[in-house]
């Protein structure tokens, strides 16, 4: 091992590296977690009412990163073409109840079940209205008292007009953002139609010019089929999804490395840039923006198979060190979240026995990916709490593997009606996969489910994938793929 590398203390500042905060949303970035890829632009546009992610793609990161100065002021330095700085952001939903913003009982408070086509849409004009008015001096009405007050559907855009017009003038404008909505209700029914008229509002406000929304939904809530908002359509073309590339993953992780990292680490790190022909990183944050380990992908392959040895096995058949992670990351849809990656490396730097002249080792990734999966699936269950009944019967399941295999399974086990029941419970139910009144199988309807939440895919001959990502942790097996950890 050439010790004037210093794998040891790269080693020890990679299994440092936080990888699980924000699982529950309540996370606030900070100044120095904040990376911003090029492709995340137009997520933070203005003009972009609708920012889609699964969970851990940092859909709730950035709203955080919105609705606080010090990071927002960040972010319009990384982005300077937005005009980030001119914003006043307030939030209208994170899901949590925290001062002057509404939480689920407000909403059930404000909008009782049932009326959610007579009152929704006042209910989410109001808070816009507050958060409009608390642009210049603290806003102690409720939400309760500016639905009566605008009652009136005329009242309401005559004080929507005042108040763009004076936001206008200020050279400022307002960003009114909503997270976290599958918190809504547990009721499918509900959801669905306080989702409408929160969309409702959001299109009515493409007419002014200080006054602006931001939503950040989960896809298969987006593309929900029943939602009716006549605009939908058009909301759905124009939404930007946030994804991750290979390069701006390990770009991420370089940053947070690079962030973390001991003055002993960073000379190592350095050590490996110039070997790959990298000019040392100087120590300010906006030389780490463009520096080449965290945008091009040739310096980064050359530092991670240093880092990792070339290969994951004695040859190029096990696949690459660099590619290997992020090809068996992906979820059924190609999708490879912050979260799963960052994790994947920091368990493969606490992997032991380490081997020499290498910071991580191949069975050390295959580590990562274990314990990914896992976390993974546990980040799953805070949004479908039904997840894991659903994937526990298929453990010892070889895939891909056909539909009937799946039923069968479930069928045996009582899933589906376990999931429904549970479903229902007066004070631990949660929103079921599907709505629970319908005419279609329930065995299909599940399916369905766990495929529009990148869990299952549909191979060519019909039969049913899943990948790693998820099996893993479901203890599911497939040839020549990584072995689940056995059960204790």
């Amino acid at each position: 091992m050439d010790h004037s590398l210093g794998f040891n203390a790269i080693r020890q500042s990679l299994s440092k590296i936080p990888s699980d905060h924000d699982a529950t949303g309540e996370h606030r970035p900070t100044v120095n977690e904040i990376y911003t890829p090029e492709l995340h632009a137009s997520a933070l546009d203005l003009n972009t009412p609708v920012v889609v992610g699964a969970r851990g793609a940092g859909k709730s990161f950035w709203a955080g990163v919105l609705e606080q100065d010090d990071t927002r002021a960040v972010a319009a330095k990384s982005y300077p073409h937005l005009g980030l700085d001119r914003l006043v952001v307030r939030a209208g939903y994170t899901g949590f109840a925290t001062e002057g913003v509404v939480s689920p009982k407000t909403i059930d408070a404000r909008v009782p079940n049932g009326e959610e086509e007579n009152l929704a849409f006042d209910f989410w004009q109001a808070v816009i209205i507050r958060a409009a008015r608390s642009v210049f001096a603290d806003e102690n009405s409720s939400v309760k008292q500016i639905m009566q007050e605008f009652s009136d559907p005329e009242d309401a855009q005559l004080e929507f007009k005042i108040l763009d017009k004076k936001i206008a003038e200020s050279d400022k404008i307002l960003l009114v953002s909503f997270d976290a909505l599958d918190t809504l209700s547990k009721d499918w029914k509900r959801s669905t139609l306080l989702l409408d008229a929160l969309f409702e509002v959001i299109w009515s406000l493409r007419v002014r010019r200080a006054i602006r929304a931001k939503i950040f939904i989960r896809p298969e809530q987006l593309n929900d089929e029943s939602l009716r908002f006549i605009e939908m359509p058009k909301l759905r073309s124009s939404c930007v999804e946030l994804s991750w590339s290979q390069v701006e993953l390990y770009g991420l992780l370089f940053w947070r490395l690079i962030q973390t990292s001991s003055l002993t680490t960073t000379k190592a790190i350095n050590d490996l840039a110039l070997l790959a022909g990298v000019p040392k990183f100087d120590g300010k944050v906006n030389s780490l923006r463009n520096w080449p380990l965290i945008r091009a992908k040739d310096s980064q392959q050359f530092v991670m198979e240093q880092m990792a040895g070339p290969y994951m096995g004695r040859s190029s058949k096990k696949g690459g060190t660099y590619d290997w992670p992020y090809n068996h990351l992906a979820d059924a849809k190609g999708k490879v979240t912050p979260r799963s990656f960052i994790k994947l490396f920091v368990e493969a730097a606490k992997h032991e026995p380490m081997v020499e002249g290498q910071v991580i080792s191949a069975e050390g990734i295959r580590h990562g990916l274990r314990e990914a999966s896992k976390v993974r699936v546990e980040q799953l269950v805070i949004e479908y709490k039904w997840i894991k009944r659903a994937l526990a019967p298929l453990a010892g399941l070889t895939v891909p593997c056909t539909v009937d295999a799946i039923y069968e399974r479930w069928s045996v086990s009582n899933t589906i009606n376990i999931i429904l029941a549970a479903s229902e419970n007066e004070d631990s139910g949660f929103m079921p996969p599907f709505p629970i009144k319908t005419r279609r199988s329930h065995d299909e309807l599940l399916i369905e489910a766990m495929e529009k939440i990148g869990v299952f895919s549909f191979r060519v001959d019909g039969r049913i994938d899943i990948p790693d990502l998820f099996r893993v942790a479901a203890r599911m097996l497939k040839k020549g793929g990584t072995t689940p950890t056995k059960s204790k």
